[in-house]
């Protein structure tokens, strides 16, 4: 997905508008997103018979992210849910990328004083 800096410069102008409306067709919905990161721990329970007390751990996930005081909050995950958690925070590294590159197009054509 990632375009060199160096290669933008290269591109004629409408070129730089094709891959602009490119990128702007592979945005993916933004009604799914999230942000975080999803974070794997095995805890023991502390049970003498239970299977964790010789082996790994039960398996449990959490989603880290930062509140709107920038602090950061652990939230549980339910297993049924890790797919779909790990989906919209995929679609939100996705959608940062993208809007990277189309800063990074804009600006070459902000330096050559193109307008839309």
């Amino acid at each position: 997905m990632s375009t060199d800096k160096t290669e933008l410069n290269t591109l004629a102008v409408p070129q730089l508008y094709s891959k602009r409306d490119e990128l702007v067709a592979t945005l993916p919905p933004l009604n799914n997103v999230m942000r975080g990161s999803l974070i794997e721990r095995k805890i023991r329970c502390g049970k003498k018979n239970c299977r964790c007390a010789t082996g790994e751990g039960h398996l449990s996930y959490y989603l880290s992210s930062l509140d709107k005081n920038k602090h950061t909050r652990l939230d549980y995950v339910p297993l049924a849910w890790v797919p779909l958690v790990r989906e919209r925070l995929d679609k939100q590294r996705l959608i940062r990328e993208i809007m990277a590159e189309l800063a990074e197009i804009n600006l070459e054509l902000m330096r050559r004083r193109e307008k839309d």
